[in-house]
């Protein structure tokens, strides 16, 4: 072959090579160890198969077949923290029915979906040849039939209630009488709806004394008070259910079923609904949006759990408190609330808090549509008195104890702007040595009572906040 034949060759080669059509790559490859038969079908067992079954309240996500082909919303809502449907930030608050997604399993969804879905056989690999079986088939699972809590004391059927075609959600009120002969006290309950296809919540209180009880979502079915502590339910007292019914495309009837549990003796405290009433704030216009709503506790109390009522148009909603020392603290905040599922909050360690503490409950609203009520009620449940420390929730305090030491000296300035005062004073046993120092003074009474150059005494307050002075008593004035 001639040179020239050869360079033809080699060119021809080349530009078949580049024309020839090539196999396309994949979009999706299999970047991830995150697999459905693992990691995905555990996160559907803990926050998803509780709606997502068949007739369920919505669609299926059960098998890897209806997961992959969804894979990308799920992915989405993932990231919005759109679904599971929990409002509450992280970080206020501990929750014992908190149905919110942690970051690794968020990080497993995205990093799955964006892997194309990989499923795994079910088989673990240990280097052995495995021998020939039949394919395991990974499902997700829950068993509505099991009783959470154990086999009742009491089961009551409700009435049957149909839910209508085509309405929206809407909220229908079911009276339950237990047949109570004498006083019970309730430890705990349970519910399971009758068709979980139409029911997304429910809401129960005693019907003689307007106790709420306790709340049912499909994700925590079940209501149980530490040990110790028990709901008098009062001898012919009835249970009112306010159920919170899905629209239906089709007709549907329900017919719950709600089981109690009895205590064998009455409570070691008097379990009772508090509630305060969110209004309208007298601010600026600029909030004139924002529903407040304070109480300044008036004995130790302990909170098990609140629940808001929610009205169109609420963005957040935020409960705070502050001890009388002035540490603060957040006890809740959501945000993005969707309208269509009220839920409890349910603290895994129920909060103590001192007598004097301010109880404040702060909502926004996008609109005025709340404008059309006087007030907006957050319900809590809580008892008053020493803490119960007993059983397997201990109770946690808002903040260390505050100590009190006894100080005597002499006031070298007053800083009345600023409430402050500069004290020389001795050495303060178990708090410090003798200095010349600046306190806070958070009682303007107290400061206006002395000047440079009296001698006082005081109690020394020290909390996790900082340190300050109350009960000032002039021992002697500047001449």
């Amino acid at each position: 072959m001639t040179r020239s034949a050869t360079i033809v060759a080699g060119t021809c080669l080349v530009m078949g090579s580049v024309l020839w059509p090539q196999p396309a790559p994949a979009h999706a490859q299999i970047t991830t160890t995150v697999q459905f038969d693992r990691e995905i079908v555990h996160i559907l067992d803990n926050h998803c198969v509780m709606c997502h079954v068949e007739k369920g309240l919505t669609f299926p996500l059960v098998t890897y077949e209806q997961t992959y082909a969804l894979r990308w919303k799920i992915r989405q809502d993932a990231l919005d923290r759109h679904m599971p449907p929990w409002a509450a930030m992280p970080g206020d608050g501990d929750f014992a029915n908190d149905n919110g997604l942690t970051q690794r399993e968020i990080d497993f969804l995205v990093s799955w979906a964006e892997s194309f879905g990989p499923r795994n056989n079910g088989e673990i690999y240990t280097g052995v040849a495995a021998m020939p079986s039949a394919r395991k088939i990974v499902r997700a699972h829950i068993d509505f039939d099991r009783w959470a809590l154990g086999r009742p004391d009491l089961r009551l059927q409700l009435p049957e209630n149909a839910a209508n075609p085509r309405n929206p959600d809407e909220t229908t009120r079911t009276l339950i009488d237990p047949r109570l002969a004498s006083d019970r006290w309730l430890r705990g309950l349970e519910y399971k709806p009758g068709d979980r296809r139409i029911v997304r919540a429910v809401s129960f209180a005693i019907q003689e004394t307007g106790q709420w009880i306790g709340s049912w979502t499909p994700w925590h079915g079940f209501v149980s008070l530490p040990k110790g502590l028990a709901y008098r339910l009062p001898a012919g007292s009835h249970i009112l259910a306010d159920i919170r019914y899905r629209g239906s495309n089709e007709p549907a009837t329900g017919q719950g079923t709600l089981g109690l549990y009895f205590a064998g003796q009455s409570s070691q405290r008097a379990v009772s609904t508090l509630v305060l009433e969110a209004k309208p704030a007298l601010s600026s216009s600029a909030a004139a949006h924002k529903w407040v709503a304070t109480t300044r506790l008036a004995a130790d109390t302990t909170i098990l759990a609140l629940q808001p009522e929610l009205r169109p148009g609420v963005q957040s909603i935020e409960v705070a408190v502050r001890a009388p020392g002035g540490a603060t603290q957040v006890l809740l905040f959501a945000k993005d609330i969707p309208m269509q599922w009220p839920t409890p909050y349910v603290f895994t360690t129920p909060v103590s808090l001192r007598k004097g503490t301010d109880l404040t409950v702060i909502e926004h609203y996008a609109s005025d549509d709340a404008a059309a009520v006087a007030a907006i009620p957050v319900t809590f449940s809580a008892y008053q008195g020493a803490p119960l420390t007993t059983g397997r929730r201990q109770v946690q305090r808002l903040a260390p104890p505050t100590q009190h030491f006894k100080l005597a000296g002499t006031v070298k300035s007053v800083d009345a702007a600023n409430g402050r005062l500069v004290v020389q004073h001795d050495d303060i046993p178990g708090f410090m040595q003798a200095m010349t120092m600046s306190y806070e003074v958070r009682k303007p009474e107290e400061l206006q009572a002395v000047r440079a150059g009296d001698t006082i005494q005081s109690d020394v307050v020290v909390s996790d906040t900082g340190s300050y002075l109350e009960n000032i008593r002039v021992l002697g004035q500047k001449k």
